[in-house]
């Protein structure tokens, strides 16, 4: 029956249920570990697992402690990581109260239950192939080694208090904001589960908790949810086999048995339970399995033989719902973020990035509603049956009268570029952000353990991945920083940041580090960096040429030493297109060219102090020359010293105007990185030289970093405000295969969904936009350096000419000219000779005339006359062979 404790929470107990728990396998314990762990013990065991099982892992930490402990999340599922389509979310949490031992124990041994009898047990594979489960082990890491601490040591007093709070003495169960927002103080490990709630869509969570035996939830429900919450706990007495057995904690204990007036908790919120029913859109319980705290570790195995089986029932409960998607009936994309509303509570659900949502209801009927910003709301009834799941997708139309939000947020992100691009406002902004303070030289393996730290401690925002691996085996790490990483936004820019081409230029790397540190630390903490990352994708390779890293020495500014790989070979030299016997190194780069996509690329070198462009390679000048010489000179005017033209770093060293060059001009050779970007990838690239010299000392980094830092975000800033649309048929629907040609030379190609994007210098530029079987459309757009462009919309008013009359035309044209071939051959030595070819001048005349109508009806750029400049009217019976 249902009891409620004075605290007004219901708890569903197992008296009156006569329902015995069906008979569940017997789990091999026999391979899990049944003990008390210590922090470093549980940090240790995570890692391991995670080394040991990555197709189906992903450990990262969701924040610290207030002693700067890692709150650890074991996410198990196949492709961990990624949001996918027919996948919910479901997440445990232990050691809410430090000194609550046994839910810290049982998820650790549920982590490596899963991972073990994965591809092993038929239920645990499906549950990780159709699942995505988040695990926290302990949320007070910093309470659960004092109590462990105190009982280890055997210390005297009351062990239900030791531990119980953090390390500010605070219960982090009454720690989290009430919805009136009283501006109680959130304490570090509560702000962190509250940011790694929000940032997933979790369908059912469960807290593991010890000192009763219980399923509770939420006192103040609506009567829609109390049924499903009583559905749910009634499933877990069921099959769990510990609660077959009553005890005397069963019945919940009064507030006053959970501690004494002297020793009760700083109260300064509200629970868990509260606080995730009416702030998100997780259904949350709370699940009591001992009646102590701690119990002795030689009974761990059996409360985990009798739990086990409702642990692994309650993840596949999450697939027993009411589930669907969300899309625009137009484009059929899904909308992230709708609501979904059941008539009769007030809990509302949103959809996933990609559209979909879970929404768990009791078997009954039921009418549900889904809306979105700039949409008509569609409601459709269902009926919930116990045995199946319920399928109710919504197909929105968008409300022509309501602008989107999407639209509403683009605009406002407009008006944050433009306030940035007024005089000293990027300065303000970069002078005010959180520092990172990580400027050190490091070595390779240094540096490798630093990316990984960053992904652990920000994985909402960083991806760490390969590109490929040097000659004498390193990895060449990519570091992507992004406000979301699984699915790229439409006409997204990417920006490209790269060092340590050549390894002695040691300043690079250690830059590109500060640099994402800065961004990540301030993510979340400051509006302007969080919307940048949010609507940027940034790609950060560190160190391109890890092996010469290795051999370059500290304070040599002007030592070959390292400049090379470990072959002997300039790297940038050795950017050539198809060339197959490209280094390691250079060809991991290439590829990632080769993929496209990327609107500026950013490379720092050392060894003076100017920006160049392209081309490298001499006697030849870049059609977008302009463009080039405009970014270059942004991030030298930028640059306290650059600008200033004033080298110094040599006898021969001139006056620079601008702190700029053509790169052929300051270093002329081939096979250059940006040479290779513009021409293959489409991607303008400057390469910055930052000092005169090419390690310095460790102590000069500080200053290279306060000299470089503002250049470097407005590098970020300047992909914003780029020259960027769509293209679409008559009928609204996008143009893949069109083509942008600005001011008559640069080609820019649309993307799968008609976008396109690139980087233009202020002033007018004339766009010619072609498509096959379409007329050819003009648009003239205005850039100005310090205002964003919107994006522009340029729809193709003309539909494609009918297939059958372009067969027919090109059949013609084919025809007409066998039949000169024919009449050619036949009178070659007819009297009538020069009537004869009177009368080919005439027919090829017509056929000209039907070949150009067969190109307009094509109109395609690319197409080449038809007439051979070999070939001539005093020659007309030339037949070519081919």
């Amino acid at each position: 029956m249902l009891m409620r404790d004075p605290s007004e929470q219901p708890v569903v107990t197992n008296e009156g249920l006569n329902t015995p728990g069906p008979p569940t396998s017997r789990s091999p314990i026999h391979t899990l570990d049944f003990r008390y762990h210590s922090y470093d013990e549980m940090e240790m065991s995570l890692q391991l697992l995670s080394a040991v099982h990555p197709s189906i892992t992903y450990l990262y930490s969701a924040g610290r402690s207030v002693q700067g402990r890692n709150l650890y999340v074991m996410e198990i599922s196949t492709n961990p990581g990624v949001d996918q389509r027919g996948k919910p979310e479901i997440m445990f949490l232990g050691n809410l109260h430090g000194n609550e031992f046994i839910g810290r124990e049982m998820l650790l041994n549920l982590v490596e239950y899963l991972c073990r009898n994965y591809d092993k047990d038929l239920l645990v594979t499906r549950l990780v192939n159709s699942t995505r489960i988040h695990i926290m082990p302990s949320m007070n890491p910093d309470g659960n080694e004092l109590a462990l601490k105190a009982h280890n040591e055997r210390v005297s007093g009351d062990l239900s208090i030791i531990g119980h709070r953090n390390s500010h003495r605070v219960d982090l169960n009454a720690n989290f904001p009430k919805q009136s927002g009283s501006g109680n103080t959130v304490e570090a490990e509560t702000l962190a589960v509250i940011n790694w709630i929000k940032d997933h869509f979790f369908v059912l969570s469960a807290s593991i908790r010890g000192g009763f035996r219980g399923v509770v939830y939420p006192s103040s429900l609506d009567s829609v949810d109390e049924d499903l919450f009583k559905s749910v706990a009634k499933a877990y007495y069921v099959q769990s086999q510990a609660f077959q057995e009553p005890q005397a904690c069963d019945v919940p204990r009064t507030r006053e048995k959970k501690g004494n007036k002297h020793h009760r908790p700083v109260i300064t919120g509200i629970d868990m339970l509260t606080w995730a029913y009416h702030s998100t859109d997780t259904l949350a319980v709370k699940i009591g399995l001992s009646c102590e705290l701690l119990p002795p570790e030689e009974l761990l195995s059996e409360y985990w033989e009798k739990n086990h089986g409702a642990l692994l029932h309650f993840i596949q409960q999450v697939h027993l719902f009411v589930r669907g998607m969300v899309t625009d009936g137009h484009s059929g994309k899904g909308i992230a973020n709708a609501t979904v509303v059941v008539e009769g509570s007030s809990h509302h659900v949103h959809t996933s990035s990609t559209g979909q949502y879970w929404r768990p209801l009791a078997p009954g009927s039921y009418h549900i509603t889904a809306s979105a910003p700039g949409y008509i709301p569609i409601s459709e009834s269902v009926r919930v049956l116990e045995t199946r799941v319920e399928q109710v997708d919504f197909k929105l139309t968008r409300d022509a009268l309501q602008p989107s939000v999407e639209e509403g947020e683009q605009k406002d992100f407009e008006k944050l570029v433009e306030r940035l691009l007024a005089p000293g406002e990027l300065d303000q902004l970069v002078r005010s952000l959180l520092p990172a303070q990580t400027l050190r030289y490091r070595t390779y393996r240094e540096r490798s353990e630093f990316l990984r730290g960053l992904t652990l401690n920000f994985p909402r925002i960083t991806r760490l991945y390969s590109l490929g691996q040097s000659t004498e085996i390193r990895t060449v790490w990519a570091l992507e920083i992004a406000g979301n990483l699984e699915v790229p936004q439409a006409a997204e820019p990417k920006i490209r940041f790269v060092a340590g081409v050549h390894g002695d230029a040691a300043v690079g790397p250690e830059l590109l580090l500060e640099f994402a540190s800065v961004l990540c630390l301030n993510y979340g903490r400051n509006s302007a960096i969080t919307k940048l990352i949010d609507r940027s994708r940034i790609l950060i390779l560190p160190c391109v040429n890890p092996d010469g890293r290795e051999q370059a020495q500290e304070g040599f500014c002007s030592s070959s030493k390292g400049y090379t790989n470990a072959h002997g070979t300039d790297l940038d030299t050795d950017f050539f297109y198809g060339n197959a016997s490209a280094q390691p190194e250079t060809r991991a780069v290439m590829d990632l060219i080769y993929g496209g996509g990327f609107s500026l690329s950013v490379a720092l070198e050392g060894g003076s102090l100017l920006a160049t462009y392209s081309y490298d390679r001499p006697n030849q000048h870049a059609q977008n020359e302009e463009t080039l010489r405009y970014l270059a000179s942004l991030y030298a005017s930028s640059h306290p010293l650059m600008h200033l033209g004033n080298l110094g770093c040599t006898e021969k060293s001139g006056q620079i105007p601008g702190g700029i060059l053509r790169g052929a001009d300051f270093s002329a050779h081939t096979g250059s990185m940006k040479d290779f970007s513009l021409d293959v990838g489409i991607c303008p690239e400057i390469t910055v030289y930052t000092g005169c010299c090419m390690f310095p000392s460790e102590r000069q980094l500080f200053s290279l970093w306060m000299e470089n830092r503002l250049p470097l975000f407005r590098m970020l800033l300047e992909v914003h405000r780029r020259l960027s649309g769509v293209v679409r048929d008559s009928k609204g629907r996008p143009m893949s295969d069109a083509v942008v040609v600005v001011n008559g030379f640069m080609n820019v190609h649309a993307d799968s969904q008609g976008h396109f994007t690139t980087l233009v210098a202020p002033g007018t530029h004339q766009l010619l936009v072609q498509a096959h079987g379409y007329q050819q459309e003009l648009q003239q757009v205005n850039i100005s350096s310090d205002k964003v462009t919107s994006p522009i919309v340029i729809d193709f008013t003309a539909d494609r000419a009918p297939l059958s009359q372009a067969v027919f035309v090109i059949a013609t044209a084919s025809l007409m000219s066998i039949l000169i071939c024919a009449l050619l051959i036949w009178h070659l030595r007819s009297a009538k000779f020069s009537r004869i070819r009177d009368g080919v001048r005439w027919l090829r005349r017509k056929r000209d005339v039907l070949q150009m109508e067969a190109m307009a009806s094509e109109k395609s750029p690319l197409r080449q006359e038809f007439l051979d400049e070999s070939e001539s009217e005093d020659d007309p019976f030339l037949v070519e062979s081919r």
